[in-house]
């Protein structure tokens, strides 16, 4: 049996129970294989759609790596089939991991009231990101405030696809013209969107960004500002933004780690 195997059957499971994606983390996915993942899952390649071993696992239960957030420590898999080589199609096929069935599922009774909960907000335009002579990304202006922002990449290479990338922050001005102009070592994420930024506009391509400072919520019906001050406001607003271009598909969403 393989170190992955266990994988295999988890995902298999979720398909059984009609799941179109399976969203776990780093640790809990040690848990199923029975051991930690090795150090080089902190790299995005680790998570490619290739013939290794690891994505053999998951590919052999019909599943692909749609989205991986190195910074969150999480994947998220989807139902589907996507990379590898025709090589290598037999080697899955013939992969020994027993298909179990599906338990059944628990009859549960309501507790409390229902979580109904509506986020509205509005991108505002924060110019073009631009590289300056010394080829560090330069944002313009920004307020200290917290909020999201989006780049949206474009016009690289022709016939591909916009990208956008999503966050959020406690400091629009430090996170981008901080962090992501002068990262620091330990900083991964920071210095990924750096080399992004710079190899992307380096190549004649284009980076607009847009802003949100203010977040409208619906709570059970009534409507109230969202405080983007705090985390969980933040995060809140991201993930819808985040679903919505997913939902949209105008644009390959980077934020995968």
């Amino acid at each position: 049996m393989g170190r992955y195997d266990p994988l295999t059957a988890y995902l298999r499971v979720a398909e059984d129970r009609g799941q179109a994606t399976v969203e776990l983390g780093f640790d809990q996915i040690g848990e199923i294989i029975g051991s930690s993942l090795p150090a080089s899952s902190d790299q995005r390649q680790w998570w490619a759609n290739s013939s290794h071993s690891q994505a053999l696992a998951w590919r052999a239960a019909g599943f692909h790596v749609e989205q991986v957030y190195l910074d969150r420590q999480r994947v998220r898999f989807a139902r589907g089939t996507r990379g590898g080589s025709y090589a290598d199609r037999g080697r899955i096929a013939t992969s020994p991991v027993p298909h179990r069935p599906a338990p059944p599922l628990v009859d549960r009774q309501p507790v409390g009231a229902a979580v109904d909960v509506r986020v509205r907000l509005w991108w505002l335009d924060a110019g073009m990101i631009t590289l300056d002579p010394g080829g560090k990304p330069t944002f313009g202006g920004l307020d200290e405030a917290p909020g999201l922002y989006r780049m949206t990449l474009t016009g690289a290479v022709a016939d591909i696809r916009p990208q956008v990338y999503i966050g959020e922050t406690d400091s629009l001005r430090r996170r981008l013209s901080v962090n992501y102009r002068n990262p620091g070592v330990g900083q991964q994420t920071s210095l990924r969107i750096n080399a992004l930024l710079r190899a992307h506009l380096a190549a004649g391509g284009r980076v607009d960004l847009a802003l949100a400072t203010t977040a409208t919520l619906w709570l059970d019906g009534v409507e109230r500002p969202l405080d983007l001050t705090r985390k969980a406001g933040r995060l809140l607003a991201e993930n819808a933004a985040l679903v919505l271009a997913q939902v949209t598909d105008d644009a390959d969403i980077v934020n995968l780690g």
